[in-house]
């Protein structure tokens, strides 16, 4: 008897191991809208740390950037009233999701001023660990546009150890005896020598206000599959530095971009300066550089906003 009711507590235990580790699960359909409504939930509960966990690509470069760009689209913390999804499209390891939010304006009390629609579209990629967002845009993407990103999974400790146990009993004698201990982090850490835009702690300013002061330029006469620049021209009319001036934005598949980070670090006060983006257009048409982000700091504050994207026709 006591034999038996171990054999029914080990069924058990291991029906459910088998259940959380997603070999009872939903269907690729089903994950893949799951991982768009938590993404949109997220932003919705002011929780852009969440948001973030559950994106990996060049939109977004901190939780904070998050809630900037939705919020450049007057969609803010617990404005979205409803959530659809319009259309899911599957191709092996890579979904496209489009989806319809009703979203309510909120003036400075939270009180809501009017409601309206807006379509926001997504790239996904299945990994490891499940679906991963790597794209988020206003403006429609295409199947076409997507190719698979090389994605890191952060692992666990369970998930080293599983993957290592062979050797697990090597490598400590070793250790024990040489005294050396690999820390994969911080060796990651120590080759990342490009400079990067952070917006972090900053306060958030309008459109309107950095327009005044920034000019995106394209050069005349854009040719598909030729080199070409984008002058992005900023003066200073305050009466104090700007320090530690950047500009970052988004370039889509549709044009290869030399270095998306452009560094001013200080303008003087009455300066006029620029910097350029070197990029390639791979198709004619119309390409877009999406939400330019600017950040810098005046006055020991550090301040951040988005521009509107820049259309460019290539010929």
């Amino acid at each position: 008897m006591k034999h038996r009711s171990a054999y029914i507590i080990c069924i058990l235990v291991l029906a459910s191991v088998i259940f959380q580790s997603g070999c009872v699960g939903k269907s690729p359909e089903e994950s893949v809208e799951l991982t768009v409504t938590d993404f949109l939930n997220a932003i919705n509960e002011d929780e852009p740390g969440l948001a973030f966990d559950l994106y990996e690509g060049k939109d977004f470069l901190a939780p904070a950037s998050i809630t900037m760009i939705f919020n450049n689209k007057d969609i803010r913390a617990g404005g979205i009233k409803e959530i659809n999804v319009t259309s899911v499209q599957i191709s092996e390891k890579l979904a496209m999701v489009e989806t319809e939010c009703i979203v309510s304006s909120l003036d400075l009390s939270g009180k809501e001023k009017n409601t309206f629609s807006t379509p926001v579209y997504f790239k996904l990629q299945n990994t490891e660990v499940g679906w991963i967002i790597t794209r988020v845009s206003f403006t429609p993407l295409e199947m076409g546009e997507a190719t698979e990103l090389n994605i890191e999974v952060k692992k666990t400790v369970v998930d080293d150890i599983a993957d290592n146990s062979g050797i697990i009993f090597a490598a400590s004698v070793m250790m024990l005896g040489s005294g050396l201990y690999l820390n994969k982090k911080d060796k990651d850490k120590k080759k990342v020598l490009e400079r990067v835009v952070d917006i972090s702690n900053a306060t958030l300013i309008a459109n309107e206000t950095l327009a005044q002061c920034i000019r995106l330029v394209p050069a005349q006469q854009v040719m598909a599959g030729k080199v070409t620049t984008v002058d992005v021209w900023v003066k200073n009319f305050a009466r104090q530095p700007y320090e530690n001036f950047a500009v970052t934005a988004k370039f889509g598949n549709t044009m290869d971009v030399e270095n998306t980070n452009l560094f001013f670090d200080s303008i003087a006060p009455g300066e006029t300066t620029k910097k350029t983006w070197i990029i390639k257009p791979k198709v004619a048409g119309w390409v877009c550089i999406e939400e330019p982000i600017v950040v810098f700091e005046y006055m020991g504050t550090k301040y951040t906003g988005v521009l509107d994207p820049l259309w460019i026709q290539v010929q």
